[in-house]
């Protein structure tokens, strides 16, 4: 089962975590890439940006110590997941 958390925009919701850079994105609306793990039923989902990506791939694709000190996992609600993702997978819709 995922956890809850308490998000003040959101209210209670699941728990997900997504890199620093995307939930620093999230907040200043840039755009900073999003990869991110599938969705399965007893684990959050997880999300981290190009740059963290950039590194495992140049590094073997291991999550060990160095890329979770790299990527600084940040918790988040799965709505706030969802419009992180939707910011940065998203079309502009000016």
């Amino acid at each position: 089962m995922i956890e809850k958390v308490i998000c003040e925009q959101h209210g209670i919701k699941e728990m997900s975590f997504s890199c620093i850079h995307i939930a620093i994105a999230l907040d200043q609306k840039e755009k900073v890439g999003f990869f991110f793990s599938e969705a399965e039923d007893d684990l959050p989902q997880i999300a981290w940006c190009g740059d963290c990506e950039k590194w495992l791939l140049e590094n073997g694709e291991e999550w060990n110590d160095a890329f979770e000190t790299l990527a600084d996992f940040k918790i988040l609600c799965s709505d706030c997941f969802e419009e992180a993702k939707e910011n940065q997978l998203g079309t502009d819709k000016t």
